[in-house]
């Protein structure tokens, strides 16, 4: 509705906000017509109140309404008198009446599954508990959901919640409809209190294990206990155990550090280690197979091209074989020689600095990597560094594999390729490294940022 003029007056304060929120007129600085400059802050209220899913509150009603008064004169520029509706306000539907009742109780779902329900009207500082249970405490999606209609939390009730929710409900004294839920609490605190952390200690050339329960005692005699004590303080991260300053001697830096680190994700600085030092130091931790993702156009660019050269021949010379020790869970496509390229390939080629006799280079790189990804694919007892790109492959589903490290390194270092179903599996791997130059960032880590080996 950009026009100067209009006889279509609304009829509600609520149609008058969506008239105002969505038409640049309203906004226009220092318009010739007026004197009105609209305030920076005024859009983002109108267009919130516009875009409210539900009913106003009487509070919202008042805002909207001073609103319109400050713009009288913007509707009078397209022939729109507004002063009969803002003396006499009329509104789409009644207001939103918001309970300060706060209340929590247990009820069922209709699979009969018991839930806890939490209601209250809006306090960011409750909010903001709710969401920290919810995200650190590593429940399962769907554990909690939220119903802005009714203001509702519903919450699937465990150990875990029941104790969590009903601190919260304590503290900001809500109503307890199930007093129940208090009696739990009580016996689910003591338990936590006489809960004592499993812990380690040296013995010998052992590691000894204090406080688990018989299975976990089981796994380790079987698994772990005859390997290396090295390896056996690596391990300790895994079952998140405490090392308590445990000191254990290594052949390599890499190996010594990745031991005595708690973080089961790293990121390791390529100028301060080099290849050689990280596959080392895996090597000394029995840490092979390894999955490492590949993330980047390789097979046009020089340097992804050489850097992952430069890997093969550092697997070689650790006696890692490039055709019965590597496998592939993906094809790279063909590459195309200078020659057989079109006009606009070879102009984006030279933008990129590349001439005809680099672009020779470029191609017999490429072929190596192509022929390697084709005819390498087979999954066994041999394998000891899997490729993987945005999916995984049924083959290596079929295979077992039992991997020991992911290492996000080939096309950058910064970030998992592939999808959800990639990045999971690298995210429950025993270790995940980063290596690269520049320390890794995602907003998916919020506050918990990569540890720097």
């Amino acid at each position: 509705m950009s026009g100067k003029t209009t006889n279509n007056i609304p009829k509600t304060i609520n149609e008058a906000i969506k008239i105002l929120a969505y038409n640049d007129w309203a906004w226009t600085i220092k318009n010739q017509s007026d004197n009105i400059d609209p305030h920076p802050k005024d859009k983002p209220t109108v267009v919130s109140l516009a875009e409210s899913q539900y009913a106003w509150t009487e509070k919202q009603g008042r805002l909207a309404v001073a609103i319109l008064k400050r713009y009288l004169t913007k509707f009078d520029t397209i022939a729109m008198d507004l002063r009969p509706l803002v003396e006499n306000p009329v509104f789409e539907s009644p207001f939103r009446v918001i309970s300060s009742v706060k209340t929590i109780e247990v009820t069922q779902d209709k699979d009969g599954k018991e839930i806890i329900e939490v209601k209250f009207p809006y306090d960011k500082k409750i909010v903001d508990l709710i969401r920290c249970c919810k995200e650190r405490r590593g429940l399962p999606g769907g554990y909690f959901l939220f119903d802005g209609e009714a203001k509702l939390w519903t919450i699937v009730k465990s150990d875990v919640t029941t104790y969590y929710m009903t601190q919260i409900a304590v503290r900001y004294n809500f109503t307890f409809v199930s007093e129940s839920l208090l009696d739990e609490y009580e016996e689910i605190k003591k338990e936590k209190n006489a809960f004592k952390r499993p812990c380690a200690s040296l013995n010998g050339d052992q590691i000894s294990l204090k406080n688990i329960n018989e299975s976990l005692y089981n796994y380790w005699q079987e698994h772990i206990s005859n390997k290396k004590l090295l390896i056996q303080l690596d391990n300790l991260k895994n079952f998140n155990i405490k090392q308590n300053g445990l000191q254990v001697p290594a052949n390599t830096k890499v190996g010594d550090r990745l031991a005595h680190s708690t973080n089961t994700q790293l990121w390791i600085d390529k100028d301060s280690y080099s290849k050689d030092d990280l596959i080392q130091g895996l090597l000394e931790l029995e840490s092979f197979p390894i999955m490492m993702p590949v993330s980047g156009d390789v097979v046009t660019d020089k340097n992804d091209l050489e850097d992952f050269h430069d890997w093969l021949n550092c697997f070689d010379k650790h006696g890692i074989d490039r055709h019965k020790n590597l496998s592939w869970g993906f094809e790279f496509k063909d590459p195309k020689r200078w020659q057989d390229a079109d006009d606009d390939e070879k102009y984006w080629m030279k933008l990129e600095g590349r001439t005809e006799e680099l672009e020779e280079h470029v191609y017999d790189l490429a072929w190596d990597l192509c022929q390697l990804s084709k005819n390498f694919k087979q999954i066994n007892t041999d394998t000891k560094v899997y490729f993987v790109r945005n999916r995984i492959p049924r083959t290596l589903m079929r295979s077992n594999i039992q991997f020991g490290c992911g290492i996000m390194a080939l096309g950058g270092g910064y970030y998992a390729t592939g999808g959800e179903n990639v990045k999971r599996l690298l995210d429950n791997l025993p270790k995940k490294l980063y290596y690269s130059n520049s320390q890794p960032v995602s907003y998916e880590w919020r506050d918990h940022a990569i540890i720097k080996l």
